[in-house]
């Protein structure tokens, strides 16, 4: 008898094509680099400088530190987002976002360190990059 569920060849082309996104994602990343050289100050007034959320995410995504101090970056792009979307957000929308957060937070809750803060400080600015492009207004 045949199990219900993907076949042995089917699990290895599933986990082939998950290993190859997965390797795509990560290349992607490694090829944004950070123009202000790590300097905070210049990061955040760069930061504060873009009109749009996602010039300010753009410029916040390879320019983290993993450190606690990404949170208030990461603050300073949600203060972007978030007016584009969160105003007019149906009951449904702001429980997904909350959601999202929450999720963010998880990995900083379970774990010490301030790099794991810093990953959900990012991690919040692209949940509100995210819903912004998805239901916010253009701006």
């Amino acid at each position: 008898m045949q199990r219900a569920g993907l076949s042995s060849r089917g699990r290895l082309v599933a986990i082939a094509v998950v290993t190859l996104l997965l390797g795509a994602v990560e290349a992607h990343a490694a090829t944004k680099t950070c123009k202000f050289d790590g300097d905070r100050d210049a990061i955040t007034a760069g930061i504060k400088a873009e009109f749009s959320c996602e010039g300010a995410f753009e410029i916040l995504e390879p320019c983290a530190l993993n450190t606690s101090g990404d949170n208030a970056l990461s603050d300073i792009v949600l203060k972007k987002c978030e007016p584009r979307f969160l105003p007019a957000a149906t009951p449904a929308i702001k429980a997904a976002y909350a959601k999202a957060n929450a999720k963010c937070n998880q990995s900083a809750e379970k774990n010490e360190g301030s790099m794991y803060q810093g990953l959900a400080a990012v991690c919040r600015a692209r949940a509100g990059r995210d819903f912004a492009r998805k239901y916010g207004t253009r701006r």
